[in-house]
């Protein structure tokens, strides 16, 4: 079933979702993992005692991530979504939607769930060079945590090796995660993914997101998005980032 899934999602987002090579194989051996670990918990819906779905749950630090989500047939949403909300009780927890998936998202959101963040994704230019740097970058020390996320949980600290970090001297700044090369999927390199840009122009911060990635020699720039931020949203869709990802909530009765 998350075989199919991942078919399904390179077939909607054929660079984002593309599966790396070994994919299948890669991932039975992580669920494998699952099974036996104690920080996630794998579960699979029943029907006339057969098995119609499956599902993970992930404990990140401020919420449990429902992951590898999958149903055989899409029919079933609607009474997998009721059952999925009934099963995690009061729990405050999320899952990633394709916004292509529209039965996905319709039967979630009629359960309950209310999208908080969305990752739109966008290709770089394959021309790396590093620039020289003076003196290391300099960020506000108070500034907004940024938008809810899965990609660890937690907003992306400037400090740690090897984050993106770009500013310039009006105050705008973009921070996200080092280089990851994504386990499952291959969008054709490293990836960034970049959760806080601010300062007087975000617009402006987004382009220093991108010159910084792409001096590093990342692939794909990843930008995670408040699901109410429209402004961001018009700069995002102006230079030609992709919506990918829609991050539903949800925060108990």
């Amino acid at each position: 079933m998350t075989s199919a899934m991942r078919r399904q999602l390179a077939a909607w987002s054929p660079v984002y979702f593309r599966p790396r090579e070994g994919a299948d194989e890669a991932h039975a051996q992580f669920l494998e993992f699952v099974i036996d670990s104690p920080d996630q918990h794998a579960s699979v819906f029943l029907l006339d005692d057969s098995v119609v779905g499956f599902f993970r749950q992930a404990y990140l630090p401020h919420h449990i991530w429902v992951d590898d989500l999958c149903l055989r047939d899409p029919i079933l949403w609607e009474e997998a979504a009721r059952t999925l909300v009934d099963s995690m009780g009061s729990t405050s927890w999320v899952t990633c939607v394709s916004p292509h998936d529209s039965d996905r998202l319709d039967a979630l959101s009629s359960a309950g769930l209310t999208p908080i963040s969305t990752y739109w994704s966008k290709s770089l230019p394959s021309s790396p060079s590093m620039p020289e740097i003076d003196e290391a970058p300099s960020i506000p020390e108070q500034r907004p945590t940024g938008p809810a996320h899965t990609f660890g949980g937690v907003a992306f600290d400037p400090a740690i090796p090897g984050a993106l970090v770009a500013c310039d001297e009006d105050g705008n700044y973009a921070i996200g995660s080092p280089s990851v090369e994504p386990p499952i999927y291959d969008p054709g390199g490293p990836t960034s993914i970049v959760d806080q840009l601010g300062g007087p122009n975000r617009g402006v911060a987004l382009d220093l997101a991108q010159s910084a990635a792409t001096a590093r020699g990342d692939a794909q720039l990843v930008v995670v998005l408040a699901s109410d931020d429209r402004d961001l949203r018009r700069d995002l869709e102006a230079k030609s980032f992709q919506l990918q990802v829609v991050l539903l909530d949800w925060q108990g009765p």
